[in-house]
């Protein structure tokens, strides 16, 4: 290249970045919210990056958005509903637009028999505009039924969220039964550490019911002793049990639209969330290679 090119290219170059700049001022707060959120996703190979805001359990719903700003840079987030208690829908909103997040699901919530608590999870779903609800329901016919008709209504999937051993939906053998003859709207969020604690292998698991996973709480756990006695220790991503580059090459390869969380259930929250969120950037370099 010629210097009089080279020349040209650099003002063309201040151009388009004065434009770029001139559009972001323009542009209202729900607008930058998603070109930030476009801006996260290509570090992820297109995957739209969140966390679960229970991660940060230990700190108020304020100081939680700022972990988020300040810590992970991230802009999706699923709410612990206790974050938000004594929030308006409307209130957490704002307090989140203000922090450039956009909350996309709740919960994890549950769900009965009785339609008229049912229904109250979905007017907050409408008021948030989510996109799914993390859902724990109970396991049975009229339940399943309430949900079916009400996904329809409120046109927002709810996704089963396994807990592990002694849970309600511990294994894909549970999960395959109650989706059985169900609207696709009822799908799973797939907790990975949870399934790799109840012995499933959570890609194979996303891959069976990839038609049905609106979401992934992407977590870890390996195998310790506790008091002489076997047990499970939360760690971050891909440090014990998850395979997390497998995961996230599927995910890329699929074109998936989900959202994913990381989610940690341990001590010193921020640092471990932004070990898993490395981890997962580190496997979409290496899935687009």
């Amino acid at each position: 290249m010629n210097a009089d090119n080279s020349s040209s290219s650099r003002r063309a170059f201040l151009k388009l970045s004065a434009a770029f700049a001139g559009a972001a001022m323009v542009m209202g707060p729900a607008a930058r919210r998603l070109l930030a959120a476009d801006a996260d996703n290509a570090d992820y190979g297109g995957l739209s990056m969140g966390i679960q805001s229970y991660s940060l359990r230990d700190r108020s719903f304020d100081k939680m958005l700022e972990a988020m700003q300040n810590d992970f840079k991230a802009h999706v987030v699923e709410i612990y509903p206790n974050h938000v208690t004594g929030l308006s829908p409307k209130q957490a909103m704002e307090k989140a637009a203000a922090a450039g997040v956009t909350i996309t699901s709740y919960g994890v919530v549950g769900f009965s028999k009785d339609n008229e608590k049912n229904r109250k999870q979905f007017d907050i779903a409408k008021a948030y505009s989510l996109k799914t609800l993390s859902a724990n329901p109970d396991d049975n016919k009229e339940t399943f039924d309430s949900l079916e008709k009400l996904t329809e209504e409120f046109n927002v999937p709810i996704a089963i969220h396994p807990h592990g051993p002694g849970s309600t939906w511990p294994t894909a053998e549970k999960l395959r039964k109650a989706f059985d003859g169900r609207s696709k709207r009822i799908g799973l969020c797939a907790d990975t550490g949870h399934l790799i604690r109840s012995g499933e292998d959570p890609l194979k698991v996303i891959q069976e019911f990839k038609d049905r996973t609106y979401s992934l709480h992407l977590k870890d756990f390996k195998k310790i002793t506790k008091n002489g006695k076997p047990d499970w220790e939360d760690v971050p991503a891909g440090t014990a049990n998850l395979d997390v580059d497998a995961i996230v090459k599927y995910l890329i390869r699929e074109k998936w639209t989900g959202n994913i969380y990381i989610e940690y259930e341990g001590g010193k929250p921020v640092e471990a969330v932004q070990q898993s969120l490395a981890k997962v950037k580190e496997a979409a370099k290496k899935a687009n290679a």
